[in-house]
């Protein structure tokens, strides 16, 4: 009886073992707002909803295998997001070893970890500027192997390099995505430079910069951050600048942001961004957000006010938008 009992438990005992290294986590963020005499119910507003794994395994001397895999959801209507991809946020696997961590698969860009550490509240949500400004299709790169340093002496190192696999002109490295950072932390200050190339003809590259820095005086957060972009053809020339304000009020944090958009490309074509957000804290996984923003278009710009996923409606050209919202997040 009791070896028939030993044989049933074992497997069941190596499956608990196994699943001690792998981890399901997720958000479910969701914004109802009203923009421009339309109200709608949008899926993330602060943080981009998602349902993820992420695990590892000890491999011994310092060294374990790693993957992640994280699909995007619309919670509004329950569809994928990233365009319907199974795991269209990230989808990697990889090795963390002593000297740094190698993965290969979909990631993040080191481009997009300076804009999500010096952007308002995190970066890349509601009510952040930069996250109106910036062309998001250079921030997850395919086919890409990447690297990330330890932390030595406050510097991290991240580098990247998608490949582009054209199958119209192989060997042109058209589609090639390149992007490297370096990041300094050093008690209450913070700062980060990125840069990221992406080879779009055979006579063309965009290239995109980001600066970024941070420091806090008691609670308050103050950061800045500054992006550029270029290109060989003088048809996507930009500069960007982001101020903001993280300041700790009661149960939450008031979150003030302002942000100018400059177009070198295009005359009249600049915006200036203005918002102000309050995050409330119902509890460590579950907050609830409100906030006002609005974006002053020169005659030629039209942007919008976007979420981290939620889409902006549609701007003409010189139109000023306005945006009311009230939103839930919970995270698990």
């Amino acid at each position: 009886m009791k070896r028939w009992l030993a044989s049933l438990l074992a497997p069941l005992c190596v499956m608990a073992h196994a699943q001690d290294n792998v981890t399901v986590f997720g958000v479910l963020d969701t914004y109802l707002e009203h923009v421009e005499g339309t109200t709608r119910l949008q899926s993330g507003g602060v943080s981009g909803s998602r349902l993820g794994f992420r695990g590892s395994e000890d491999l011994g001397g310092g060294n374990r295998a790693i993957f992640m895999l994280e699909s995007g959801i619309n919670v509004d209507d329950g569809t994928s997001g990233q365009g319907g991809l199974l795991f269209g946020r990230q989808a990697w696997v990889g090795l963390a070893t002593r000297a740094g961590d190698v993965t290969l698969g979909r990631h993040y860009s080191p481009l997009f970890f300076t804009l999500v550490t010096y952007g308002l509240g995190g970066g890349m949500g509601w009510g952040n500027a930069s996250n109106y400004f910036t062309d998001n299709s250079v921030l997850r790169v395919n086919n890409a192997v990447s690297y990330a340093s330890p932390s030595y002496a406050g510097f991290k190192f991240r580098a990247l390099a998608g490949l582009g696999e054209n199958a119209t002109q192989p060997g042109a490295n058209i589609g090639n995505i390149h992007s490297a950072s370096l990041q300094y932390d050093s008690g209450p200050f913070s700062a980060n430079a990125a840069v990221e190339t992406r080879k779009t003809t055979a006579a063309n590259t965009d290239r995109f910069y980001a600066l970024g820095a941070s420091y806090v005086v008691g609670t308050v957060k103050a950061s800045v951050l500054a992006q550029a972009r270029r290109d060989d053809i003088d048809a996507a020339r930009n500069d960007a600048l982001e101020l903001g304000l993280s300041i700790p009020a009661g149960p939450g944090t008031l979150l003030l942001d302002a942000g100018r958009f400059r177009n070198r490309s295009v005359a009249n074509a600049a915006a200036t961004a203005l918002s102000i957000r309050y995050d409330y804290n119902l509890s460590k996984r579950s907050m609830l957000y409100a906030g006002a923003a609005t974006i002053r278009n020169s005659a030629r710009s039209r942007f919008g006010i976007n979420g981290n996923t939620g889409a902006a409606l549609a701007v003409a050209a010189g139109d000023d938008p306005r945006s009311l919202v009230l939103g839930v997040r919970h995270t698990f």
